[in-house]
C-alpha cells in the first residue's frame, strides 16, 4: 500500500480492507457499498454528493474485494478503486461527485432462439448457457449503466442475451446441419470470437459459451442422438483414461441412463418429436435391462 496512491487530487489511498477495524479508522466516516437487490440482483451502488447530506462529513470510502469502485466529478471520469480505504479529499465532497460500485461477481446468462437458417436451409433452434463478469468498471459505467441510478443483474442479461442470440445466428448461417450437430465445439469459439469486441467495449469479459443442443427437423434427429451418443461415449472415455481403468459393464449402464435422460430431457423441452423419443427410450430401456440382468448373473 503506498500513500502516494492519488486519483485526480480528489481521493487517494491510505490503507486496505484488513485494515478498517484497526485505531487508525476507529470512529471515522467509511462509506461502503450496500447493494439493493430489492429490484433484482444488483450490479452497481451509486452514491451522489447532492443527494447525501452526510458526504461532506464523510472521511472516505472502502472497496471491498469482490468490487471496484468508479469515482466521477460533475460526469466526468476521475479514477478506479480496486479493493482498500480511501480517503475522500475536501474538493471531492461538492456536488457533482460521485462513487459508484460496481460488482466482479460472475453472472449467468441463458439464452435460445427458435429457428435458425442454416447454409444449406434447414430452420433449427438452439439453446445454451453464457457466463459474463464485468472486468472493465469504467466502460461499463459510461457505456452501459449511464445515468441510472439504478442497474439490476436482469437488465444486463436482457441486453446481453439479444447480442449472444444475434451472434449464434450469425455464426449458425455458415454451417449445413450435420456441420453443426459435429462441430459444437468451433460453433461455441466462433461466436466467442464475434462477441469480443463488443463485450469489451461494455467493460464485459465473455468467461464462457457452451451451447445445450439444437432442435431440428425430424429427419436430422437420428443425427443428432448419435452425435449426442459420441459426445457421452468419448466423456466416458476420457473419465476412464484419467482413472487408468475402465469398468466396461458399469460404464455401459451409465452411458445407457444417460442417453435416457437426455432423451427425457430433450423430449419434454420440445427438442424431438414423440416417435424419435419412443425409439430412443426403447432402444435403451431394452439394452439398460438386458445388461443389468447380465451383471446380477
Amino acid at each position: 500500500m503506498a500513500e502516494t496512491d492519488k486519483f485526480g487530487g480528489l481521493f487517494r489511498k491510505i490503507g486496505d480492507t484488513i485494515h478498517i477495524g484497526t485505531k487508525k479508522f476507529k470512529g471515522k466516516a467509511i462509506l461502503s457499498s450496500k447493494f439493493d437487490d430489492s429490484l433484482g440482483e444488483s450490479l452497481i451502488h451509486r452514491v451522489k454528493a447532492e443527494e447525501n447530506d452526510n458526504f461532506r462529513k464523510i472521511d472516505g470510502f472502502i472497496v471491498k474485494e469482490p468490487e471496484n469502485a468508479v469515482l466521477l466529478q460533475s460526469g466526468v471520469l476521475v479514477g478506479v478503486a480496486g479493493s482498500g480505504i480511501y480517503q475522500l479529499e475536501k474538493t471531492a465532497k461538492h456536488p457533482g461527485s460521485e462513487i459508484i460500485w460496481v460488482t466482479k461477481r460472475e453472472f449467468i446468462i441463458k439464452w435460445g432462439t427458435p429457428g435458425i437458417y442454416t447454409s444449406d436451409n434447414v430452420m433449427v433452434g438452439c439453446w445454451g448457457i453464457s457466463r459474463m463478469r464485468i472486468v472493465n468498471p469504467r466502460n461499463f459505467i459510461m457505456n452501459v449503466v449511464s445515468h441510472k441510478q439504478y442497474y439490476s443483474g436482469n437488465e444486463l442479461k436482457n441486453w446481453v442475451k439479444q447480442t449472444v442470440i444475434a451472434a449464434v445466428k450469425h455464426v449458425m448461417t455458415r454451417y449445413t446441419v450435420p456441420e453443426l450437430l459435429k462441430e459444437r465445439r468451433s460453433l461455441e469459439i466462433q461466436t466467442r470470437s464475434e462477441l469480443g469486441p463488443e463485450s469489451s467495449r461494455w467493460g464485459l469479459e465473455l468467461v464462457g459459451l457452451d451451447i445445450g443442443g439444437f432442435k431440428v427437423p425430424e429427419e436430422y434427429e437420428t443425427l443428432l442422438t448419435y452425435e449426442i451418443e459420441k459426445q457421452i461415449i468419448e466423456t466416458q472415455q476420457e473419465l476412464a483414461e484419467e482413472r487408468n481403468q475402465f469398468d466396461d459393464v458399469s460404464e455401459k449402464i451409465k452411458k445407457f441412463e444417460l442417453m435416457l435422460e437426455q432423451a427425457d430431457e430433450m423430449f419434454l423441452g420440445g427438442k424431438i418429436s414423440e416417435k424419435r423419443y419412443k425409439e430412443i427410450a426403447d432402444k435403451y430401456s431394452s439394452k439398460l435391462a438386458k445388461i443389468k440382468a447380465e451383471k446380477s448373473l
